[in-house]
């Protein structure tokens, strides 16, 4: 039985070891996360997790500098659910809150972008991306981010909001 999805709830698109950066003054108070990216047909969700992945997966989730428009292998909504249930720092956003999702460059990098309203309708900003080199020491936190092209994401979760 799934706490977090509904029952009719399926992913429609995943990926791993991908970074969530909270912009503003939410962002200031907290760290970025590495976690799964998940589309499911009711929302976008951020679970921090730490998954590996080999070279051989990294070339199909992000070859050709592109995030892929795939599901993860061997990860199922029961996962999903899990995982948010483990970890209540999860995003949950639903695809009826999304105001806009684009591709940002920032210091020469490109992030996804996706604004939306919360329950007190103010409107928040999460980029998500995967980096290039990570520090371990004091806590787990990016240095270098890749440049990804996220058309294909971007035009995916338009899609699934309605937003022209």
């Amino acid at each position: 039985m799934r706490v977090n999805l509904d029952e009719d709830e399926q992913i429609v698109a995943s990926l791993p070891k991908i970074w969530g950066i909270a912009l503003g003054l939410a962002g200031f108070f907290h760290k970025s996360k590495e976690g799964v990216l998940a589309l499911t047909n009711k929302n976008l969700i951020f679970a921090p997790h730490y998954l590996y992945i080999t070279p051989k997966e990294r070339e199909k989730y992000f070859g050709d500098d592109k995030a892929r428009v795939l599901k993860l292998a061997n990860y199922s909504e029961a996962d999903l659910d899990e995982d948010i249930s483990k970890n209540s720092k999860s995003w949950i956003i639903p695809l009826t809150s999304i105001v806009k999702a684009e591709s940002v460059t920032s210091r020469k990098v490109n992030f996804l972008r996706i604004t939306f309203k919360d329950e007190k309708n103010k409107i928040k900003k999460y980029e998500f991306a995967i980096t290039r080199s990570v520090i371990n020491y004091p806590q787990r936190q990016p240095l270098m981010y890749y440049s990804l092209d996220w058309t294909e994401w971007v035009n995916l979760v338009n899609s699934h909001c309605n937003i022209v």
